[in-house]
C-alpha cells in the first residue's frame, strides 16, 4: 500500500479540522483527501455510494480495500507515523469496543460538536481566505 484516499464531509467543521490536522502529520503513505460527493471522488470510486453529506468516513487504499466508520478512522491513524501504535491498540483486543463506541458517539454528534467548538467547514475557511485562495482549492479538487 502506498496511498490512502480519505472521503470526508467537507461541510462538517470537525471533519475539516481533522483533515487539516492530518495534513500536518508525518505519514507512512501519501494521503489524498476527497470531498465526499465531489466529481473526483465519484470518478475515482464509482462503485461507492456518494453523498454530499455522508454519514460516515470512508477510506480507500490504492489496492482497492474500503474501510468505513471506526475502521476508517483506525486506518487514518495507521497511516500516521506518530499514531500507528494507537491504530494497533484500537483495532483489536479490549479497546476495539471502546473505539467503536467512541466513533459512534463522535460521528453521530459531529455537526453539534463543530458548532459548539466553532470549527469552520471547508467552505467557511475558503471564504475567509478570499476568492483567489478559494479558486486554487477548487482547482485542486477538480483537476482537468
Amino acid at each position: 500500500m502506498r496511498k490512502l484516499f480519505i472521503l470526508y464531509d467537507s461541510r462538517c467543521g470537525l471533519c475539516s479540522s481533522v483533515r487539516a490536522w492530518m495534513v500536518e502529520q508525518p505519514a507512512f503513505f501519501e494521503i489524498e483527501f476527497l470531498m465526499a460527493g465531489s466529481d473526483r471522488a465519484c470518478r475515482l470510486f464509482p462503485e461507492l455510494r456518494h453523498d454530499e453529506n455522508p454519514e460516515e468516513l470512508v477510506v480507500v487504499t490504492d489496492e482497492g480495500d474500503v474501510y468505513n466508520g471506526d475502521s476508517a478512522w483506525i486506518m487514518c491513524l495507521y497511516a500516521l507515523a506518530e499514531y500507528r501504535g494507537w491504530s494497533f491498540r484500537l483495532a483489536s483486543g479490549p479497546l476495539r469496543p471502546l473505539a467503536r463506541s467512541a466513533w459512534d458517539l463522535i460521528s453521530t454528534n459531529r455537526k453539534r460538536l463543530s458548532n459548539v467548538l466553532s470549527l469552520p467547514d471547508d467552505a467557511a475557511v475558503a471564504h475567509a481566505l478570499g476568492p483567489r485562495r478559494q479558486a486554487a482549492c477548487e482547482a485542486r479538487e477538480n483537476p482537468l
